[in-house]
């Protein structure tokens, strides 16, 4: 399997063990690493050319993260995809982040505007970068930031930290409905409305705007899981 995979571009600004995670979510939310492979500590390291440690501490992250299994002497196998863990993962993410729109109230007004103009800018590039279907993967990433932005209405740094460590499951079937059950330009939209609700300063709506977004994940993975059966836990 490691002979399949992009190679690491190794930077001095961040942990080793760090990029190896961040390099190795990537690849299995964009399913180049689908559910159900399997792979070794030792071979990674020797196809990334690095030590086993920040590999193994890689892996313990993701494993947290719920995206693999780690067993003893036997290696490494990505999770399929459940959609128990899913429902979950849906329920604590719209939980949140309205919560992080009903915070406004709390912030004073040069903070509210701060956020609020970023949340602008991201739009304005998911706008421009993002020109037709094929460009699933450039606005996940923007579309992760859009929502990472959502959670600094919260003035609580962990919020944005805490949807990263459970939203792994979430991630992947995002990928995969993007651009196919859930049209870009279509979540760009959405994304437009929340900020002009937010620009009007109508909490309320704003708030049921993004619960009826992050719930439409939930519509999309009967589709997916027709055209992608076997990554999927039988279980559920």
């Amino acid at each position: 399997m490691s002979e399949t995979l992009p190679r690491l571009r190794i930077s001095s600004k961040s942990a080793l063990s760090q990029q190896v995670y961040v390099f190795l979510r990537s690849l299995i939310i964009t399913a180049r690493i689908k559910p159900g492979a399997s792979f070794s500590e030792n071979e990674l390291s020797t196809h990334l050319k690095i030590s086993r440690q920040p590999v193994r501490e890689a892996l313990n992250h993701l494993e947290h993260d719920g995206l693999v299994s780690i067993f003893p002497q036997k290696g490494t196998k990505v999770k399929k995809i459940s959609i128990k863990n899913l429902q979950q993962v849906v329920f604590l993410r719209s939980s949140l982040e309205c919560a992080c729109i009903e915070n406004i109230q709390n912030l004073n007004v040069k903070r509210f505007k701060q956020i609020l103009d970023k949340l602008k800018t991201n739009l304005q590039y998911q706008k421009t970068k993002v020109v037709d279907e094929s460009n699933a993967e450039t606005f996940l990433k923007l579309d992760d930031k859009f929502h990472e932005l959502i959670c600094e209405f919260s003035d609580c740094e962990m919020t944005w930290q805490v949807l990263q460590s459970f939203k792994g499951q979430l991630d992947r079937i995002r990928y995969l409905s993007m651009g196919h059950e859930s049209p870009l330009h279509a979540l760009i939209d959405e994304h437009e409305m929340i900020i002009k609700a937010l620009d009007d300063y109508d909490i309320d709506k704003a708030r049921q705007l993004l619960r009826d977004h992050l719930h439409e994940v939930m519509m999309t993975h009967v589709t997916v899981k027709e055209n992608y059966a076997s990554w999927f836990d039988e279980n559920d």
